[in-house]
């Protein structure tokens, strides 16, 4: 449990799913996101989103230079046959990604970015995660319902998005956008 090594934490994002997740880690949560430049000219996926989490962390420690508390940030992208995906800007572009992993898989990249006692720990992790083929019908029921906004690849795979996947290759979390096996391997050999 990522408790062990952190009872409480200020959440660098807006991201309900990372706090449920977090908060199921037994870890109290306190949400104070950061409004980040999320753009970087940087086109490999893990250092792309090692480097956006760092940004987010680092705006919020310069926003708040007194934090006693440890505090997280993450960034989760898609990695989809030499494109970056991330949040949709439309219905019409998360129509266009779920259509596009239809019956295919694509690579899910989060990063992370933790300052706790002076100091910085953070990395990324991939999970590679397969579709299954969808109809035109599944599809647009999925987008009537809005889940896909503010999700990078338009779908989540802790809610109605999970009917998608076929199968998930590593950590089903780095999906949701928390790497928690690699930071609690990280955090463990402190």
């Amino acid at each position: 449990m990522l408790s062990t090594y952190l009872e409480s934490v200020i959440l660098a994002s807006q991201s309900s799913a990372r706090k449920e997740l977090l908060e199921t880690q037994g870890v109290e949560v306190v949400v104070r996101p950061t409004w980040a430049n999320e753009v970087l000219e940087e086109a490999e996926p893990k250092a792309l989103v090692t480097a956006l989490a760092r940004r987010k962390l680092d705006t919020y420690l310069a926003e708040n230079p007194a934090e006693q508390l440890p505090v997280l940030a993450f960034d989760t992208i898609i990695a989809f046959e030499g494109n970056l995906l991330g949040k949709p800007a439309s219905v019409e572009e998360a129509r266009l990604h779920l259509f596009s992993f239809s019956g295919r898989a694509q690579h899910v990249w989060s990063g992370w970015a933790l300052h706790h006692n002076g100091r910085y720990h953070g990395d990324a992790d991939l999970a590679i995660v397969h579709f299954k083929q969808l109809s035109s019908e599944q599809i647009e029921e999925y987008l009537a319902g809005g889940e896909w906004m503010g999700a990078a690849g338009s779908y989540r795979v802790q809610g109605e998005g999970s009917a998608f996947i076929d199968r998930i290759e590593g950590d089903e979390a780095v999906v949701i956008g928390i790497p928690l096996v690699q930071m609690e391997s990280v955090l463990s050999s402190l």
